[in-house]
């Protein structure tokens, strides 16, 4: 069972609408209801992805020094080859059963899976992932 209180994995979407701290976004509100003092974990594909569009985005000083903050205040989980290996077989299984995941998305729900905690996530991929407790913004 998963608790409502413990960790959680950030999809790169769900940092993004915190990030933004948009209040008039729906999916802000539901997400700072549905995570509050709840323990944030990413994955390394997430900090990849924040760190992506930073750089595509040539984002200036003070919002990179703000993302830099947002970052630290999360869990960053690194791959070892036990979540490779997940990973690896979640996209096999998926693909077998007609569905396709990205590789990324592999890492961020291998994650979550291999944490046994749910992924807070704004993306529909994650939706057929068998074992996967999904939060998300209605």
């Amino acid at each position: 069972m998963v608790s409502d209180s413990g960790p959680v994995v950030f999809d790169t979407s769900v940092v993004s609408i915190l990030f933004r701290r948009d209040a008039t976004d729906r999916r802000y509100s539901y997400s700072q209801e549905e995570l509050a003092g709840r323990h944030g974990l990413i994955s390394f594909q997430t900090l990849e992805e924040l760190h992506y569009w930073r750089h595509a985005g040539g984002w200036g000083e003070t919002r990179s020094l703000r993302l830099r903050d947002r970052i630290h205040q999360l869990e960053i989980i690194w791959p070892d080859p036990i979540l490779a290996e997940s990973s690896a077989r979640l996209r096999a299984d998926l693909k077998r059963a007609g569905r396709t995941l990205t590789a990324p998305d592999a890492w961020i729900a291998a994650t979550a899976l291999r944490r046994q905690c749910p992924l807070a996530s704004d993306d529909r991929d994650f939706r057929h992932i068998p074992g996967l407790h999904l939060i998300q913004p209605h």
